[in-house]
């Protein structure tokens, strides 16, 4: 990833876990992943994140997989952020959940063979073959 934002988004915001994204008092996370866009870095980054990353990306475990898939998916379309994209090691898959209308909807599912395409960041793709190895 960091190549791809590195020549592509030189101002843009990547940081893995342990990061705190602060959506309210009653909502701080430490998403696995998160991306801030360059337009908007300076708003919201501090010493944590302070408002929805433009992209949160979550790796599934049998322990979290119930939580990311559904509270935290709910938390985080209702506070706007544009691409919610969630690995599962144990079934080889991707998914990258867009919000359209305040709503999310599942704009891609790839499997362990393909690509998984942002639409945040045109151009940038996970390719699942080499992720699930």
């Amino acid at each position: 990833m960091s190549n791809f934002l590195g020549d592509k988004v030189d101002d843009g915001f990547l940081v893995y876990s342990p990061m705190d994204v602060k959506l309210d008092e009653g909502n701080i996370f430490q998403p696995d992943v998160l991306y801030v866009a360059p337009e908007r870095k300076e708003q919201i980054v501090k010493d944590r994140v302070e408002g929805a990353p433009d992209i949160v990306i979550e790796i599934l475990s049998p322990s979290n997989a119930y939580y990311d898939l559904v509270q935290k998916k709910d938390i985080y379309e209702k506070y706007g952020v544009r691409e919610y994209i969630i690995f599962d090691p144990i079934a080889d898959t991707a998914s990258l959940y867009a919000i359209k209308d305040g709503v999310y909807y599942l704009h891609q599912k790839a499997q362990a063979n393909e690509l998984l395409n942002s639409l945040v960041l045109p151009g940038f793709s996970f390719d699942l073959a080499k992720i699930f190895k």
